[in-house]
């Protein structure tokens, strides 16, 4: 056999044979439908239109089949039915951004019986990388310090830092972030040393401070925080350097004091900065001392800061917290009293006449206001009374959702007053909630407007107009069908997009609420049907109001 004809059998799949290596079926078993149809073609590089080799091409026929490109780009696969293919690709070298509209490797195909789809091209755009050198107000090289590129965006609660890729500096003090996809970024080096300075004899097993100096988190080009700091452009396959830093040394605080009871068993800490902007670098994991209660969180530099301590014991939570102000002069220590976290506990009732099912239903609290999570969010069971009780919920604002039931929440009242379910406050003492679920759903028929007809691969949206600012739906739309979505009743913004990226959108407030004058408004009612012509939005016009958010 020629090497050639190797290669080509091995990128080649037979939907037959693979189906039966995936779920284990032998000659005698169920097989999956096939056919004498074929995809084929090549994956290429967005920017040299170079062919890329060992890339993973997948498709959905059957229970999933994927290939391996060759040294052409090369891929096909064969013995596929009739019907409608997803096609993607990906390689390690070619990032894939969830908040990006370049080039998007997916394709939807329709494939008839016999049919031979080739020529078929996927394009891969490349990552860019950012490099530079860290060193210390003397000019030394600082090695082992963390170099992170991050964008700025509002996921629910206020613009976050999101990470999009990190390096560390070697023993020259030089790093790259390699890989990073195409967009504006702030770069920010963190590095975790001290400098001791020149003090008075301490016994080794004091407790007062050994007077150092510490690192505070620079941006580039010298900002301490990230609306000072210039941004840096990564084009697509661009390597972009000189992107240094200099780093200064600053006097921290030491936060001490103690918390307690000791009986509550292992109590973790928690410094959190009280700034959405800088919460990605809050302190977690720090431990009290068991034997005393003690705690001492050294090198904080000045800022505004929660500091929680938290424990659970036997089924119970608890829970306390102080606000921290750290300035230039010491702190008084700070005395963290764990109380009980208050019980949250209730009944949900179904509105109507319906016997809905509460069996198996369960009551979810997140929090919305960025603390830390020691454990998994609370949860409870729903009893077949509709009753819940929950032991671990902590004070602060939550969003509570059900899960396995079929309904929607209508209403909260918590104490007897209206409450709003997607921002409920838990104060320190106890809470009693009933909940409404509603069960008449409301019916949106979506139609792609005429002027879309002749667009590409579009991804479609749903979101809340009013009411519950977390409710988004996705949904497939085209030029021939239309969508019927089942909502529950309120007001809701649609659209549609030259994108199968809808996810990009639904995680960023910023670039929705810039959409709504954009996309058609629709009032869905209980037990009603509302009809709504879909406009398309063009990728290029998505990219643009993007790029203008995040100036």
């Amino acid at each position: 056999m020629k090497p050639a004809t190797v290669c080509i059998a091995f990128l080649s799949i037979n939907l037959t044979a693979q189906v039966r290596m995936m779920s284990g079926l032998g000659p005698g078993a169920q097989q999956v439908q096939t056919g004498k149809a074929s995809i084929e073609g090549s994956v290429v590089d967005a920017i040299t239109h170079e062919p890329v080799k060992k890339a993973i091409v997948i498709t959905n026929a059957g229970a999933g089949l994927s290939a391996v490109t060759d040294a052409s780009g090369h891929f096909a696969f064969r013995q596929l039915p009739a019907g409608k293919y997803n096609i993607e690709a990906n390689s390690e070298k070619y990032p894939l951004s969830q908040f990006s509209f370049e080039a998007w490797p997916f394709l939807f195909i329709s494939l008839a019986a016999d049919e031979q789809k080739q020529d078929i091209t996927l394009l891969l755009t490349p990552g860019a990388s950012v490099r530079g050198r860290i060193v210390d107000d003397d000019g030394n090289p600082m090695p082992g310090c963390n170099v992170t590129a991050m964008q700025l965006r509002d996921m629910g609660m206020g613009r976050t830092q999101q990470p999009s890729g990190s390096s560390q500096s070697d023993e020259k003090g030089e790093y790259r972030i390699s890989n990073l996809p195409g967009g504006k970024y702030y770069v920010q080096a963190r590095c975790f040393k001290t400098i001791p300075l020149p003090h008075a004899f301490v016994r080794r097993d004091a407790i007062m401070d050994v007077p150092k100096l510490s690192y505070a988190p620079l941006f580039y080009s010298g900002a301490a925080e990230p609306m000072s700091a210039a941004k840096v452009q990564a084009t697509p396959g661009a390597d972009i350097s000189g992107i240094d830093f200099k780093m200064v040394p600053a006097r921290g605080i030491t936060i001490r004091g103690h918390a307690g009871p000791a009986s509550a068993g292992i109590i973790q800490l928690s410094l959190v900065p009280k700034d959405p902007l800088t919460r990605q670098f809050q302190t977690q994991g720090l431990r009290v001392n068991a034997s005393t209660g003690e705690f001492r969180i050294q090198n904080v530099l000045p800022g505004s800061y929660d500091l929680v301590a938290s424990t659970a014991e036997g089924g119970q939570s608890y829970f306390a917290k102080a606000s921290v102000e750290v300035g230039d002069a010491p702190l008084d220590p700070i005395e963290l009293t764990l109380a009980p976290a208050p019980t949250v506990s209730g009944t949900i009732l179904i509105e109507g006449d319906t016997n809905l099912p509460m069996t198996n239903g369960d009551l979810a609290m997140n929090p919305i206001d960025g603390r830390p999570m020691m454990q998994r969010p609370p949860q409870a069971k729903v009893q077949s009374d509709g009753t819940f009780i929950i032991n671990s919920v902590t004070p602060g604002r939550w969003r509570i959702s059900l899960i396995g039931v079929q309904g929607y929440i209508k209403s909260v009242q918590q104490g007897g007053q209206e409450a709003t379910p997607w921002d409920l406050e838990i104060g320190s003492s106890s809470s009693q909630l009933k909940i409404l679920v509603g069960a008449k759903f409301a019916k949106v028929e979506a139609t792609l407007a005429a002027s879309s007809v002749g667009a590409g691969q579009i991804g479609s949206i749903l979101w809340a107009a009013n009411g519950d600012p977390n409710f988004q739906q996705n949904f497939s739309i085209n030029t021939q069908n239309s969508s019927t979505l089942q909502v529950p009743p309120g007001k809701y913004h649609v659209c549609a997009f030259a994108t199968v990226q809808t996810w990009v959108l639904m995680q960023n407030r910023a670039l929705l609420k810039a959409l709504e004058s954009r996309c058609e408004t629709v009032d869905a009612t209980a037990d009603g049907s509302a009809r709504v012509q879909v406009p398309l939005i063009p990728a290029a016009d998505l990219k643009q109001m993007l790029e203008k958010i995040e100036e």
